[in-house]
């Protein structure tokens, strides 16, 4: 049986389904991502998507293909180890699949609907699928778009604290979200650790030391100047993508809302921001 392949139609669902996965994904890990790396990923997941329609090969040859292009997916809107993320990916894909699989079927039991059996399956004429049913089809995934921005609405109410950097004389003014969830601390002194963006200090210090804090390598400390040394720290961080060493920093000073506070920065150089701040604060800190 011939079937006939809207190339156009395909690749606009896979893009829809693509990005709002992608977007609700980034919302469940609390991060910040510019909107052109989510068009640009959704943009591969649907080109692959009328692609994957020509592919032949063997099935585990089509599953790693598979698999590749959900890490490169991630890649683009994540950064650096996607492993996590693209597997959250996958667990909220197939939520928003079985939901888009439940309209469907759904549809596929209207009266006056004709049916073919194709590849073991069977499969309503497209045809007769009624456009009113269409239109259900996009009101389902745009109520799920409204609700996943309604909630990220409600995260962004979250109150906002104004924190101050002070080192070697010179300060930088920074937002910062309360996250109970930060539970970081040096693990010499006790001290809390606020965790801020790669682009949060960049005015505030030197090059090198800067350039040190986004890459956080223990090798390259002997490389600062002495003056720097003792200033800058390594914290081991446990996150939803595994265990790391975060740079760090002992300012001169540290303020919450003009409210000095005995605290390091550490800087996580793959988040852009934190529901749109450039810190996440530890609850014992925002009191």
């Amino acid at each position: 049986m011939k079937q006939t392949l809207y190339g156009d139609v395909l690749f606009l669902v896979n893009f829809s389904m693509d990005f709002l996965t992608l977007y609700i994904t980034a919302l469940i890990l609390h991060r910040s991502v510019k909107k052109r790396r989510f068009v640009l990923s959704a943009a591969v997941g649907g080109v692959y998507g009328v692609a994957a329609c020509f592919m032949g090969g063997a099935l585990i040859f089509r599953i790693a293909v598979n698999i590749a292009v959900s890490v490169l997916m991630c890649c683009i809107v994540f950064g650096e180890k996607p492993l996590a993320p693209c597997a959250l990916f996958y667990g909220t894909g197939c939520l928003l699949g079985g939901v888009m699989t439940a309209v469907f079927g759904m549809i596929d039991s209207i009266p006056g609907t004709r049916t073919v059996f194709v590849d073991g399956a069977y499969r309503t004429v497209s045809g007769d699928i009624p456009v009113g049913w269409s239109a259900v089809v996009a009101a389902a995934a745009a109520i799920i778009a409204v609700i996943c921005g309604r909630y990220a609405g409600r995260k962004r109410e979250t109150p906002e604290y104004r924190v101050t950097v002070t080192f070697r004389g010179h300060s930088a003014e920074l937002t910062g979200i309360c996250d109970s969830g930060n539970l970081l601390s040096e693990p010499i002194t006790g001290r809390p650790v606020i965790i801020v963006t790669g682009e949060a200090l960049k005015g505030l210090l030197p090059e090198e030391v800067y350039l040190w804090l986004l890459s956080g390598d223990p090798l390259d400390v002997a490389g600062l100047p002495a003056e720097y040394i003792r200033a800058v720290k390594l914290i081991p961080a446990e996150s939803v993508g595994g265990r790391k060493l975060l740079a760090g920093l002992l300012p001169d000073s540290v303020s919450v809302s003009g409210e000095e506070k005995n605290a390091l920065v550490a800087v996580c150089p793959d988040i852009s921001g934190f529901m749109g701040c450039d810190a996440l604060i530890p609850a014992v800190l925002c009191g």
